[in-house]
């Protein structure tokens, strides 16, 4: 089987089973890009990056290759929901767009794409653009000076470094407007706090919140604050809460170090999955770094997500805030913290700790992925927590191997 047929085959799969699952005609997404190239390696870093699955979220879509490939016509095959028109809108006007035609994505080029459903009552547009990879620093300085309210004005999101996917920090705030669409925007568990930084500027607050009757009613009780770098996928959000949290970004450099400036407030009596006290318990924190392997033997990529971000056997670098833990290397839930935090701010210096060796060459080639992520409760991806447990972030250092 030839890479052209090895790249098709996900859409044809997401298809056929879109068939099955949708029959109404109302539908007008993209589900999967793939763009073909004899030799995938000359351009990307890896042959899965001519193929992305577009979240429902997404409509700017953009493909990275290396900094010094040629960029010039490539074949798009766009993968839609069953029933729904593909058109590409040119300087003329919109036209049929059919699969595997060449567009010309040099010098920066984007083509926007409508996508119009069976029943031609809805449409959506998509831009698609194909951008040469910037060479990052290694060393990271990041706070959270630049946010800014979601285009639904519902809750707050805010602008990462540019090593981050889409640019962007991730968090679960789209999450809890599907359970408390009532929520003001300083009601979410992720939102600026501003002046209340340690030098006075604005800083992240995380709070673990109530999700309401809702929430309730699908047994996710509460929402901790999250924030971290990769995809939150609220399209599966209820479905499978730890799937749809996808954690990291391809990195070329080394972390040794990571620093960050810390406070915590104590919440209210840390609950179990079923909303019932858990006494002797205190609530937690976390904060930590990962470095993981984002490609297997087989060269299939690897993603890590809540089921697995800080256990998987791809992990060869973490830092992260002390906690107990089990004999068997699970969480021990204690009356006793041990990460050191209080209500005054303090930098936390956290070594990150490595299990395996780096290959340079792998490294280089961006065949790992950086993680960096925060919670108000270590166990919120369980619904385990304190209502009203908060912890605040500001002035994140990563510091890497020269």
């Amino acid at each position: 089987m030839n890479k052209h047929t090895l790249l098709l085959a996900p859409c044809a799969l997401l298809l056929s089973a879109c068939i099955q699952k949708e029959a109404e005609g109302t539908e007008c997404d993209i589900e999967s890009v793939s763009l073909h190239l004899d030799r995938p390696a000359d351009v990307f870093y890896h042959d899965y990056d001519t193929l992305q699955t577009i979240i429902s979220t997404d409509t700017e879509i953009t493909f990275t290759t290396r900094s010094y490939a040629e960029v010039g016509m490539l074949p798009v095959t766009l993968c839609v929901t069953p029933g729904a028109a593909i058109f590409h809108l040119t300087e003329s006007g919109p036209e049929p767009f059919r699969n595997g035609s060449a567009l010309d994505f040099a010098e920066g080029k984007v083509h926007k794409f409508r996508i119009v459903s069976q029943d031609k009552v809805w449409s959506r547009e998509y831009s698609i653009s194909v951008l040469h990879d910037k060479p990052s620093e290694g060393n990271l300085f990041i706070d959270f000076e630049e946010f800014e309210l979601d285009a639904s004005g519902k809750y707050y999101v805010w602008k990462g470094p540019d090593v981050f996917t889409d640019g962007q920090w991730k968090n679960g705030n789209p999450g809890f407007k599907i359970s408390k669409s009532s929520a003001m925007p300083m009601d979410y568990p992720s939102t600026p706090a501003i002046g209340q930084g340690p030098d006075g500027s604005a800083c992240l607050k995380l709070e673990t919140r109530d999700t309401g009757p809702f929430g309730k009613m699908v047994n996710m009780r509460i929402a901790s604050g999250s924030m971290f770098n990769g995809i939150f996928d609220v399209g599966n959000a209820l479905k499978d809460a730890l799937k749809a949290t996808q954690f990291g970004s391809p990195f070329t450099h080394k972390p040794v170090q990571f620093r960050v400036w810390l406070r915590t407030e104590q919440g209210e009596a840390f609950l179990n999955r079923n909303g019932e006290p858990e006494p002797g318990v205190v609530d937690e924190p976390d904060a930590y770094v990962v470095l993981y392997r984002n490609e297997d033997a087989q060269g299939n990529k690897i993603q890590l997500d809540g089921n697995d971000v800080l256990s998987s056997p791809s992990i060869v670098a973490l830092g992260r805030l002390p906690h107990h833990y089990n004999a068997d290397g699970t969480d021990q839930l204690s009356d006793s913290p041990i990460h050191g935090l209080t209500n005054e701010w303090q930098e936390v210096v956290i070594p990150v700790e490595y299990k395996a060796e780096i290959d340079p060459e792998v490294l280089a080639n961006k065949g790992y992925s950086l993680i960096i992520g925060f919670a108000s409760s270590w166990q919120g991806a369980y619904f385990r927590g304190s209502i009203g447990n908060k912890l605040f972030i500001d002035n994140i250092r990563l510091l890497c191997e020269d």
